[in-house]
């Protein structure tokens, strides 16, 4: 599965995760903008070292690669990764939005800060990189996006509070990118990863010391990671709209779906006949697994007679 010619940034790509995503589109013909300021795992700090090391070791071995050492927070220095793509190689294919910091407090001591900056990470160092971006594809008629969320926010981490929101959130943006590009040949998928990063290492804190938390911790190897992102990121992946999670070398895809519910008789109910309903309303049989927002608004419409809304027609 090749990546010859194929255009990539990586942001968070000097260190963990993102420099094993940069190594393996880069080993595979792709060339690589490694997008990292080199912050400590909290967002705070500033150093070039890691995007410049990482994009120093694609080239040693054969690729093309170049440093950015840019904030993706900011809209400046996302937008700036994209025309660093384009003025060094042309064109821009792929954007792997992997950047992020970890914070951990039980939920009533986590900070505003804290939170701030999960979102400013993690969501706004997305935003930065892609919109730019998919205007590239979009003109292009060609893209392929990869956001890296997180069982953490999906299922629930304790500690995680702003982490779990943010790395959540980055399925809604790639549930829009997805709609609005599939016209245009641009495919928009997520991974939630697990893997030994300073990441991880952080949320463990002391615990780390223990050897049984040690020995899991070097169980999740990157390189079981790297290969599903290549994938996603390969012109041979033509699914949107996937999220696949990836760890200790097993593959699975989430699937998230809505039941069909019951359906009061009126129209009209009480908090009481909720209550009295829950087992219809949670019964998994028939899920529904919509596309975008309209599917369910068409599903229920059937339910209950009557006419679509004008944008789910």
């Amino acid at each position: 599965m090749t990546l010859d010619g194929q255009v990539a940034i990586v942001t968070g790509g000097g260190r963990g995760l993102g420099e094993g995503y940069a190594l393996e589109l880069a080993r595979r013909g792709a060339q690589v903008v490694v997008h990292d300021n080199g912050s400590d795992p909290a967002g705070n700090g500033f150093d070039p070292g890691p995007a410049n090391t990482v994009a120093k070791a694609i080239v040693a071995a054969g690729g093309q690669a170049v440093p950015c050492t840019t904030d993706a927070s900011t809209e400046s220095g996302g937008a700036e990764a994209v025309e660093l793509a384009l003025s060094e190689f042309g064109k821009l294919d792929i954007i792997i939005a992997n950047a992020g910091n970890i914070n951990s407090a039980p939920f009533s001591e986590y900070s505003t800060q804290s939170f701030t900056s999960a979102l400013t990470n993690h969501l706004l160092a997305a935003f930065h990189v892609v919109r730019p971006g998919f205007a590239v594809m979009k003109e292009a008629r060609y893209g392929r996006l990869v956001f890296v969320a997180s069982a953490a926010g999906v299922f629930g981490q304790p500690g995680l509070l702003g982490y779990a929101t943010a790395k959540t959130g980055m399925l809604g943006m790639m549930n829009v990118a997805a709609i609005e590009g599939a016209e245009f040949g641009i495919t928009a998928n997520a991974i939630m990863p697990m893997a030994a990063t300073r990441m991880a290492a952080a949320l463990f804190g002391e615990a780390i010391e223990a050897p049984e938390a040690r020995e899991f911790l070097d169980s999740l190897r990157i390189d079981q990671v790297a290969p599903v992102v290549a994938y996603l990121a390969s012109a041979r992946c033509t699914a949107t709209r996937t999220v696949l999670s990836a760890f200790r070398g097993r593959v699975a895809q989430l699937h998230i779906g809505v039941t069909n519910g019951w359906l009061s008789p009126t129209g009209q109910f009480t908090a009481e006949d909720v209550e009295s309903h829950l087992a219809e309303i949670s019964d998994t049989s028939g899920l529904l697994q919509p596309e975008n927002i309209f599917d369910e608004i068409a599903h229920t419409v059937a339910m209950t007679g009557g006419a679509l809304p004008p944008a789910a027609s």
